[in-house]
């Protein structure tokens, strides 16, 4: 009777033990996973009703329009600059509430500098490097290049 209670004893243990463990890792899961993406869906949820006429939002599909009129949980939405292609997007298909950058960057052409598009990155084509002569005689081996003049 004795070895009986004792085993009885131990498997109770072991039930509460394994259950406690998983118990832990259900409340790591929570707050490292589901709790994060509540958070964030509430703000989105947000951000998404308090949409009104006038913004600039930027849509799931990556294209960005401005809000001419709301309806329900439609809003219609001006694309493009010629302010002729408005179409209704569902509320929920708003991925943000920002102005699209439309600023030109502009370039200066004197800091792009040329390069020798046959071989290296040397600017001037009769000054041929080390490294481009070596890749050149290779060339010439295998046949892919002709000898330069």
């Amino acid at each position: 009777m004795f070895l009986l209670d004792t085993a009885a004893s131990t498997g109770n243990g072991g039930l509460f033990g394994m259950l406690g463990i998983y118990a832990i890792f259900i409340v790591i899961l929570y707050f490292i996973m589901i709790r994060p993406q509540r958070k964030r869906q509430k703000e989105t949820e947000a951000m998404q009703s308090n949409v009104k006429i006038g913004d600039w939002v930027l849509l799931n599909s990556g294209m960005y329009g401005k809000v001419v009129n709301i309806v329900n949980e439609c809003l219609i939405v001006e694309f493009g600059t010629n302010k002729s292609i408005m179409i209704p997007v569902l509320r929920s298909q708003i991925a943000g509430v920002e102005e699209p950058d439309l600023s030109q960057k502009n370039t200066d052409p004197a800091a792009i500098e040329p390069t020798d598009s046959i071989v290296g990155d040397d600017i001037v084509e009769d000054d041929l490097d080390a490294y481009d002569q070596k890749i050149l005689e290779k060339g010439e081996k295998k046949g892919f290049f002709k000898k330069k003049k």
